[in-house]
């Protein structure tokens, strides 16, 4: 027999959703509403989640947020919706809904991450799939498209490349990226926090979707919510897991059309 695994978490979950006064629904971007691609300019929302996302956007009672590595004015362009917020450069900063938040030290070192950026993309101009992307206040090596030799070789000067500038920055692995990163106490987890904070009420349950390993922030914050890994992982600190963009795709249908009694 087949298992739906949309329709197994939704068995899992239903009574929690129903009875919630209010949703706080985190959904991350690449990996979870969209597959990964080999070039960051490539995802789009296929027809069918931009429906089912402008459906949850206008239910009163879920408040939803994109919440992404992407900058925040890239991801709000594959989306264009305003009753959402947007969280972009992994909740560095924030957007939507009346809300406006940009983490103070990256903001104070978007210089220096332009220059690391600079140099960075001289370095590795000579190896083939290795793209440098600049998000403001984060910035991402690609090497999806790089040979394994090339990867290695990437791998040895973005690490170099950030350990120049001391502590002002970290490297954190992806799935094959690089995420450059100020050295701040803000991530995904304290997105979250920061945005439920927000929300004016007391009564409301989380569920957030995620594929990365930037989500395990948001996940350890969240043990009472309802958290949802996105692909393979042998260790997660979410509760459940579904296989991919497609059975995310119908879990939000089914939250967006018949979760409601």
């Amino acid at each position: 027999m087949i298992i739906n695994p949309a329709a197994q978490l939704v068995s899992e979950v239903e009574d929690r959703i129903r009875s919630a006064h209010l949703i706080s629904l985190f959904l991350d971007f690449d990996g979870t509403l969209v597959p990964i691609a080999p070039l960051p300019g490539v995802p789009q929302l296929d027809d069918e989640t931009a429906g089912i996302l402008k459906l949850l956007a206008h239910r009163d009672e879920i408040i939803a947020t994109i919440i992404s590595g992407r900058a925040i004015e890239d991801l709000y362009a594959r989306i264009r919706l305003d009753r959402l917020i947007y969280a972009g450069n992994h909740g560095l900063e924030i957007f939507g809904r009346q809300l406006r938040f940009v983490e103070p030290v990256a903001s104070a070192q978007r210089e220096q991450l332009d220059r690391l950026c600079d140099e960075l993309d001289l370095e590795l101009t000579s190896i083939s799939g290795a793209i440098v992307e600049r998000k403001g206040l984060t910035g991402t090596v690609h090497y999806r498209l790089a040979s394994q030799s090339g990867s290695a070789e990437i791998e040895r000067i973005v690490f170099a490349g950030v350990a120049r500038y001391g502590a002002l920055f970290r490297v954190n692995p992806g799935a094959k990226i690089f995420d450059i990163v100020p050295r701040t106490n803000w991530h995904k987890g304290a997105a979250v926090k920061w945005i439920n904070e927000r929300l004016g009420v007391k009564d409301f349950l989380t569920v957030y979707l995620g594929d990365d390993i930037s989500d395990e922030d948001a996940f350890s914050v969240l043990p009472d919510s309802i958290t949802v890994k996105v692909g393979d992982a042998p260790v997660t600190s979410a509760r459940y897991q579904l296989p991919g963009p497609v059975a995310v795709r119908e879990f939000l249908r089914w939250i967006a059309h018949g979760s409601r009694r």
